[in-house]
Order: C-alpha cells, then structure tokens, then sequence
C-alpha cells in the first residue's frame, strides 16, 4: 500500500485501519467499517436510542423504549447535536453517511440479525451517534444506585451505610507511568475498562489517519460501534491516554406531586409500536429540572431525573475531533473540557515525558436543600514526577475526591496495581498488560481473619490469595458464598430481598446478595450488622463448608465467561456463540472479572485491554474479549479470545505494508 493512498485496510485481527485525505472521508470510512462490521449491532443501539426496540422485538422491549422516551434520550440528543459547531456537525453526518452505505450493502442476513427478527425499521440520522453513545451512559450513573439506597435507608436507618459502595461490583483500571519506569525511557500507559461483557464487544478497535496536511492525524483507540473518532482510549503518536469511571455523584432524582400541575412544563403522549402487538401509549412529563422517568399520573407523583445531559443540552461531543488532534497533554486536558458525562478520571502521558491524571466532565454544585447552583471547577487533578506513577482504579484516589461523592469503589485494585509497580522493573508494554492480569485476592482478608483456628482447612495454608485454580481459592469462594446467603437471610433484610418495585430494567442495582458481596468487608468489620455477630456467621459458615466432606470446585472452572448478547439483554432467545471459558480473578482483583452470588458464570469484567508505549506505539498492546467481527461466520468473530481470556494482548500493528487491503463501495 503506498503512502499517498487512502482507504480501508485491516490488520491480521481484522482490524480496521482507515486512511484518507480529509476528516470526512476518514468519518464516512469508519462508519462504512463498522456497518460491515456490527452491522445488527448498530441497528439494535440506533433503535435503544430511539425507544423503539418494541417494533423490531415485541413486548420485550417495551420497558426499555418507556425509559428511553420518558428520558428523551433521542431528543436531547437532537438537542445536543444542533449545539454543537458546524464542523463536528459534518463529522458525525459524513460517518452516518458511510454507516448508511454499509448497511444498504448488507446482505439479508446480516440485517435481519441472529434469529431471522428482519431488518430494523428506520433509518441513521446525523444526531444517532450521540443516541447511541447515551444508552450506553445513562445507567452508567448514580441514579440507579439511589434507587436502591433509598430502599435500603427506609429498610434499615443508619445500617444502610453497610451498602455504602457506588455503583455496580467491579470496575475499571487506568495507570500511567513517568519514563523513569519505562525500560524504553518514556511514559507508558494502561488499563482495562470493566463493564457488562456483551457479544459483539463494547468497544471496537479502530486506527483513524487524515493524510491532508494541514489537518493531519493517526491514532489507534477504542470507540462505541455506533460513535465516529475514539474517545476513552487512544494512542494518537506523541499523546495516549485512558480513562476509569470516576463514580461522580452526577445524576440526582427529585419526588414530585403529579397530582398539581405546578411542577410539569410540558405533556405530551407518544406512540410505541409493539411488534405483534397493539401499540403502548406513553406519557411524557417534563420539568424545569429534567424529565418524569418513574411513577406517574396515575400513581399521582413522579420520579424527576436530573443529569448533565438534560441540564446543558450537551452529551460532550465537542471534544471528539480535539481528541484527534491532540498532540500532548495538553491538548488532551484541552479536548477533556469540553466532556460533559459520564464524569471519569483521564490518566494521560506524552512524549514529553508529562504524566497527568485529571478529572473530566460536569459535576453539579448543590446547596442545602440539593438544589444545583452551577458546577464544580476546577475537578482533582495531579501529575507524576518522571520516576513515579498515577493510578485509578475507581477509588478515592485523592483527598480532593470529596468534592465528587461520597462513595467510590473499595482501594483494593488501586493498591495492590500500586504494590505491583513498586515491585516491577523497568516496564515495556508486555509487563505493563502482565500488571492488569494480576488475580491476587486482598478484599478477602476481612472474612479470613474472622474464620477460627480450628476451622481453616489445609487449603488456606501457604495460599497467596491468587483467584485461581488452586484449593485455596475454592475454598475462600466457597466460603465466601455461604457467608454471603447468610447474611441475605437475615430478618432485618426481608424487604430488600423482593425485585425492584420500578422493574426488571433497574434489578442489578437491586440484587442484595450482589450488595452484600460487593460491601462484605464492610459488613464484616461492624460490631452487629445487620443484628448479626460477625464471628459467629463466619464460623457457622466455615463449618458448614468443612462439612458439606467434597473437595470444592476449581474457582474458573465455576466462574465462566458469559458474553451478553442483545437479545438475552432482552432476556429472549439466542444462539450464544461464544466460548464459555473459565476464568481466573475476581471482583475486587485487579483483573476484575466479578462474582456475581449464586451463579457459575461472570457476566461482568475487561471489556478491553491496552497498553500504550509512547516510545514505539507499535510496541503497544490492546485486545478485545471476542474479536473485531459481530458475525459468526466470520474469522474475526473470536480470534481474539485466547489471547484475552490469559490475561495477554495482542500487539498494535501501524505499518501499513503489513496490512490488507479492503475494497469499500463508498
């Protein structure tokens, strides 16, 4: 392939690597890539954006398109694309455009899905990529998390601070470190973003280059099939960064009286379609602070969520094509200011040997009575000498957090990352993937330390606490399951074991064995949680586990892989046709593949990983847990799984002799 030419190529993962000479044919490249690429995919997300997955699915998903018009995700994501400037505007419809092409080029097949739905109706418009980019962000909050605490505080008073953990079990990892740590002498970063494993993947790998030269760029990232650029993780040549989830209190919900007109500004009723099925009327409320999405007329009061998103107008698009053109940290913090939501942690380092981790996105200022009164500025922000390191696991990374919420993911990950940098050599990008891959258990001292002499089997002597194959990692599992059913059988706890009174659509916010996992070292350091004696349920459960005389269960072999497919999302029907491997880690290790209570199978954990040399970006790792491809048939589809599934990364290939040409019809 020459220099001067443009187009698609891929690399031996069927990555695509997109060249061409301006930024719009680089945006209607991409889009055209990833129609072949998640062609039903797409189609699925366009239609969650639109509340709309009714007509393509039936009654199954009419409790996800009443979310999505009474959160008026597509129009405030109509909003938020009129607000942006014209040349972002160009940007996203010159991608819609090749997404379009790629779809109509389609084969019957492809657009009917996995089990013969038939095509998605509707079509792309410019503003979908920010539809898209919402659903998946707008549970990603702190909203459904005050669902259930309010539940819990009603339940329980001042116990509730038991369950003080924000968020869902899990979470992301994002390190960095200064080039006197670096066998090549600059700044490297990593990390593994954690959320829902779904089938196809999250993310999509994509290299993005504009030859024209003055507006020149090439990056390799990660996006949201369905989102043009990258946005949380890139190598851009001289600038690479990451994020985590900082677990801002961003979102707020108000209780309003619907049977006075006072607090509604604006009615309306919409129609949605129900495949088979009469069509549902909906009714959607609206106020000064942000739209109804729980209760109703009928119940006569209303549930108001307020975010960023609804307040501003904005879903942070703006920083897209600043993104692309970064060329330091700098420019990155620069792009990261025009972020709106979610709130993250950018961890970013450059060939100028800069490290910097900052906070980017809207948090409210409230005052006493919750009332928002502008914004937090400025958000926390530290840099790292060049022999030292950042490091964010969706902690409280620095006392200057507290401006952003009350509740971040337990400091396990966070220090034990730490722990293994202080403990490494110099490190290149295979190193740097190995750090991410660590399966060493430390949450778990808390429920060992209570567990009697006399009660210990063999298998916890000499166990290092890794999350493995090995006897002693059966056995903690074992025990902690039984721990954790003992204390949801609690008296005290009945009413937070019945379903979320607002629907299966909010149930994994509502899990109490899940909360009483994700809090146990919380639960087990009080005096009398929840009326019960810490020492006395431990022992009663290591004896019960003593008992129960068979050799417990290898760890990952009752810990597998399980890839979500849209359709089982809808809880309806599939095929599955990815691997169900077992895995090794575990909620609170730094390779995070969560325990979910009661079930052989993880749901939850890397959806990427990467490593970024800023010496040599082709010395680089990144890996996804299937492959490039959303077809089965393809051999893209999961070749990326083994690599993954070790804890390894496959390397990030640049020279464009290497790659394969791919004729596109655009």
């Amino acid at each position: 392939m020459s220099s001067s030419s443009s187009g698609l190529s891929r690399d031996q993962w069927g990555i695509p690597h997109v060249r061409a000479a301006s930024l719009t044919e680089v945006a209607r490249l991409q889009g055209w890539a990833t129609a072949r690429d998640r062609t039903w995919q797409l189609e699925i997300e366009r239609l969650r954006g639109e509340g709309r997955t009714a007509e393509l699915l039936g009654p199954a998903g009419l409790e996800w398109d009443t979310f999505a018009r009474r959160a008026r995700l597509a129009e405030v994501a109509r909003e938020a694309f009129e607000r942006l400037d014209e040349e972002t505007q160009g940007f996203l419809a010159a991608y819609v455009e090749g997404v379009r092409s790629g779809l109509e080029g389609a084969t019957c097949a492809e657009l009917d899905g996995p089990d013969g739905l038939g095509p998605a109706p509707g079509t792309w418009q410019p503003w979908t990529p920010l539809a898209v980019f919402w659903v998946q962000q707008i549970l990603f909050g702190s909203f459904p998390s005050k669902l259930f605490g309010a539940r819990a505080a009603r339940v329980l008073g001042a116990d509730a601070e038991l369950f003080r953990t924000e968020g869902l079990s899990g979470g992301s990892n994002a390190y960095a470190v200064g080039g006197g740590r670096t066998l090549s002498g600059l700044p490297l970063v990593a990390g593994d973003p954690h959320r829902v494993f779904e089938a196809p993947n999250v993310y999509l790998q994509v290299r993005l280059a504009c030859t024209d030269p003055d507006d020149a760029f090439d990056l390799v990232g990660m996006t949201f099939p369905g989102v043009p650029g990258v946005q949380h993780f890139a190598h851009a040549g001289q600038v690479a960064w990451g994020i985590t989830n900082a677990m801002a209190d961003y979102q707020d919900l108000y209780r309003v009286d619907l049977r006075s007109s006072s607090d509604v500004v604006r009615r309306s009723v919409e129609t949605v379609l129900v495949r088979d099925q009469e069509p549902v009327e909906v009714e959607v409320l609206e106020t000064d602070r942000g739209p109804v999405v729980l209760g109703g007329p009928d119940e006569g009061w209303g549930q108001v969520l307020r975010t960023p998103g609804h307040e501003l107008g904005d879903l942070g698009f703006g920083a897209l094509l600043p993104l692309l053109r970064a060329r330091s940290v700098a420019d990155v913090e620069a792009a990261v200011a025009h972020w709106v939501e979610p709130v993250n942690n950018w961890v970013i380092a450059d060939v100028a040997g800069d490290v910097v981790h900052t906070v980017g996105g809207r948090v409210p200022r409230r005052d006493a009575a919750g009332e928002w009164t502008g914004w937090i500025d400025p958000l926390p922000r530290r840099t790292a000498p060049v022999d030292g390191a950042v490091v964010t696991a969706n902690d409280r990374c620095m006392p200057e957090f507290d401006v952003l919420a009350t509740g971040f993911a337990p400091p396990f990950r966070a220090h034990r990352i730490g722990r293994l940098l202080d403990d490494a050599g110099p490190l290149d990008a295979e190193q740097a993937v190995a750090v991410l891959a660590d399966t060493t258990q430390t949450a778990g001292e808390q429920l060992l330390a209570l567990v009697p002499a006399d009660l210990r089997p063999p298998a916890l002597a000499g166990w290092d606490g890794a999350m493995d194959g090995s006897a002693g990692a059966a056995w903690y599992a074992a025990l902690r399951a039984e721990v954790v059913d003992r204390i949801c059988t609690a008296p005290v706890l009945a009413p937070l074991r019945e379903p979320s009174e607002h629907g299966s659509l909010y149930e994994p916010w509502f899990s109490l064995p899940a909360r009483v996992a994700g809090a146990l070292h919380v639960i087990l350091a009080a005096e009398t949680p929840f009326g019960l004696d810490p020492r006395e349920l431990v022992a009663e459960a290591a004896k019960t586990v003593l008992e129960a005389d068979r050799e417990a269960a290898s760890w990952p072999e009752t810990h597998r892989f399980w890839p979500l497919h849209a359709l089982e999302q809808f809880e309806l029907p599939h095929t599955r046709t990815a691997p169900a491997t077992p895995l090794p880690g575990d909620t609170d290790t730094v390779r995070c593949n969560a325990w979910i209570p009661g079930t052989t199978v993880t749901v939850r954990g890397s959806v990427a990983r990467y490593a970024w040399d800023l010496a040599d970006r082709d010395n680089s790792r990144w890996v996804v847990p299937l492959g490039a491809s959303g077809s089965s048939d393809s051999p893209h589809h999961t070749d990326q799984h083994d690599a993954w599934a070790r804890g390894g990364a496959v390397r990030v290939v640049t020279d464009w002799s290497l790659l394969t040409e791919e004729k596109t019809w655009l």
